[in-house]
């Protein structure tokens, strides 16, 4: 369920977002505790945010999942790509097939990192598709949710800290992005408050400190909290109908509360659309679903059977 949304299948920079789809196939493509020989593109140059991991220097998978989705470091997408593919390129078109198995139809990618570049673009709702499969399938999450992680290289500990500011609040995930283009960018994920909550901005304006996306963020996420709960459209004690006989009358409930979860400030009204025989059926005016109700026989109803007689027969038939 969509709580809200504005320019959903609009097209936008994605930033390091991209960085999602990067790890995505990494992830699909090998195990987690496989090596991986670092090496670059022979035209690459270190830019924007990077770890200078040395070319030739041996990590795992997980590690280097980290250095993507954790550190955010470009330069881990490109040793990804050569990895996977052994060309750039290559990789790319990996990325554009993949977003199209996900029904990403409105992206395109044209590089594994998210640098600003002609036709690398996509929406708010692919980028919901991709989270959503990401959450359902994989246990990536089990990466995005570590506030750092450290990193021996040549004999020297590093330390990498999360660029997502709010995991504190219980935001685990998904991935923060910035380029010019793209502005501030975050995709949130909340499990807390009993609710698994995503969260999409991007074009967040940016701050000195650069912080602005995540403060959107939970803006959005309280905004969801406050307007959006369950509500009971009908109680398990309230009548519903009455079944009336020469023998007795006789009120009946749902048996069980109806609960609906949705914003609370719409109506949450319940009308008798249509009836017959067997079933009520009730329109919910809170979030537009039908709801239908058995009615039951009553335990005293009489049938009656009719037989006619020859010469009624024929009168009826005649007529």
């Amino acid at each position: 369920m969509i709580l809200y949304k504005k320019n959903i299948n609009e097209p936008i920079s994605p930033a390091s977002i991209t960085k999602l789809m990067t790890a995505l196939i990494l992830y699909e493509y090998n195990e987690l505790n496989e090596l991986v020989s670092i090496s670059y593109p022979d035209t690459y140059n270190f830019e924007g945010k990077v770890a200078y991991l040395s070319e030739g220097s041996v990590l795992s998978v997980e590690q280097l999942l980290e250095f993507l989705l954790v550190y955010s470091a470009n330069d881990s997408a490109y040793a990804t790509a050569m990895h996977v593919s052994n060309s750039v390129d290559d990789f790319v078109k990996l990325m554009n097939t993949r977003a199209k198995k996900l029904n990403m139809v409105n992206t395109n990618f044209q590089n594994p990192d998210g640098l600003d570049q002609e036709n690398h673009y996509t929406t708010i709702n692919d980028l919901l598709l991709l989270s959503d499969y990401i959450l359902r399938n994989t246990k990536i999450l089990d990466i995005t949710k570590k506030t750092k992680f450290y990193y021996d290289e040549n004999g020297k500990l590093r330390d990498y800290e999360n660029t997502n500011l709010i995991i504190k609040d219980g935001f685990k995930g998904l991935k923060t992005g910035w380029t010019s283009k793209a502005g501030l960018t975050f995709i949130g994920y909340n499990q807390e408050n009993n609710r698994n909550i995503v969260t999409i901005v991007n074009k967040s304006f940016v701050d000195e400190k650069k912080e602005s996306h995540f403060e959107d963020t939970l803006l959005l996420y309280n905004k969801t909290l406050e307007n959006f709960k369950d509500h009971l459209l009908l109680s398990k004690s309230d009548n519903v109908y009455k079944i009336i006989n020469s023998f007795d009358s006789t009120y009946h409930t749902y048996n069980y509360d109806i609960l609906k979860f949705g914003n609370i400030n719409i109506s949450k009204q319940v009308y008798l659309k249509s009836i017959d025989n067997s079933e009520m059926f009730f329109e919910n005016k809170f979030d537009n679903e039908f709801i239908n109700i058995d009615i039951l026989r009553s335990e005293n109803s009489i049938q009656y059977n009719f037989f006619m007689s020859n010469a009624i027969s024929k009168l009826v038939s005649s007529n």
